[in-house]
């Protein structure tokens, strides 16, 4: 919990930086939501978008929702719930959200409501998401701290970098475990990419990428009921990162392949929620290079820690690549070089 200050309307109108003061309010209730959670008692690992607003010494965007992951029941955390709305006044009442698809998936999720300052005419909500069995994550807890937006003195359990970096890489090939192609979010997709490229800045250990990766395969196939390959998600995930690299700006989405379009389409929608202004498409190339060189090197057994972040300082021996591949973007195509040397990529299309 946190104190009355950064909800007032004069803070978030000085803290939204790029980004709306109505996200910056939500992403405030959403970490409140975090801090009531734990100091109400529930046992729950805190993950996804929004947990980098406490992982990352600088976060760079907002998320609107709350991801956490336990093996404690729907009762248990409805219960604790209804001592949110009770005790602290700051959502006023809370209710169910259901899902239409794939019912078999162990998760819950709810809407918290609370009293906005912008939208006064309309009910504000954060969406609580609950993953009903813990992530194979490496975890410490940490103050519910995001620079000056929030702060509070109850501590969270969190992943390590290296842990959400490899569940992040999930999410991303649209023909295995990720986002499907044809949802509507697109923009979601990009978050994800962004995300892992911003956690790699803290050049976490390869060995515990690997290790998070492989365990998340095995839980999310067991979630899905799927059992996809490790290689098949590498080579899902690179044809993605690819599909942006011949394009020196962002195209026309009526002329290219459906991936292609995605991601033209996604990122105006995506770089409206970052707190700094102008993400550009050589921004997406240079991200997109990053998670291909990290999930190239997550399956690959020869490439040791050292040389990962060798990789990421751009020290590393660059491979072969087609001249038109990244022809005015340098620093993508040098990650790039080096997945085309630690990988065999030559069933990407050229």
């Amino acid at each position: 919990m946190s104190t009355e200050r950064f909800f007032l309307k004069e803070h978030i109108d000085s803290c939204h930086l790029n980004a709306s003061p109505i996200l910056a309010e939500q992403a405030i209730y959403c970490l409140e939501l975090v801090s009531e959670l734990a100091d109400n008692g529930l046992s729950f690992q805190f993950k996804g978008g929004n947990s980098l607003l406490m992982l990352l010494k600088e976060p760079k965007r907002f998320s609107i929702d709350v991801d956490i992951a336990t093996d404690k029941s729907r009762e248990e955390i409805e219960l604790v719930l209804d001592d949110i709305i009770n005790k602290n006044k700051r959502f006023y009442r809370w209710e169910r959200r259901q899902h239409k698809t794939k019912p078999w998936i162990p998760l819950s999720s709810y809407y918290l409501f609370y009293q906005s300052l912008y939208q006064t005419t309309q009910d504000c909500s954060v969406m609580l998401d609950v993953q009903m069995r813990r992530s194979p994550y490496r975890t410490e807890f940490k103050p519910v701290v995001c620079g000056n937006i929030y702060q509070s003195i109850i501590k969270a359990e969190v992943p390590l970098p290296s842990s959400i970096i490899g569940d992040k890489l999930l999410t991303l090939g649209p023909s295995t475990l990720g986002i499907p192609l044809g949802k509507g979010k697109e923009a979601q997709r990009l978050k994800h990419v962004y995300d892992v490229s911003r956690l790699l800045y803290t050049f976490p250990k390869l060995s515990e990428i690997k290790e998070s990766f492989k365990a998340c395969i095995d839980q999310e196939n067991s979630i899905q009921q799927k059992e996809i390959l490790e290689r098949d998600i590498i080579a899902d995930t690179l044809n993605f990162c690819w599909s942006v690299v011949f394009s020196n700006d962002k195209p026309d989405q009526e002329i290219c392949g459906p991936v292609l379009a995605e991601n033209a389409r996604g990122i105006e929608p995506f770089s409206a929620h970052l707190f700094e202004s102008g993400y550009s498409w050589k921004n997406l190339q240079i991200d997109m290079a990053r998670v291909a060189l990290c999930i190239s090197a997550a399956g690959e057994k020869d490439v040791s820690d050292e040389q990962f972040i060798s990789a990421l300082e751009g020290k590393e021996i660059s491979g072969d690549l087609p001249e038109n591949v990244l022809a005015l973007n340098r620093e993508a195509r040098k990650y790039w070089e080096t997945v085309s040397r630690w990988s065999d990529i030559s069933f990407l299309q050229r």
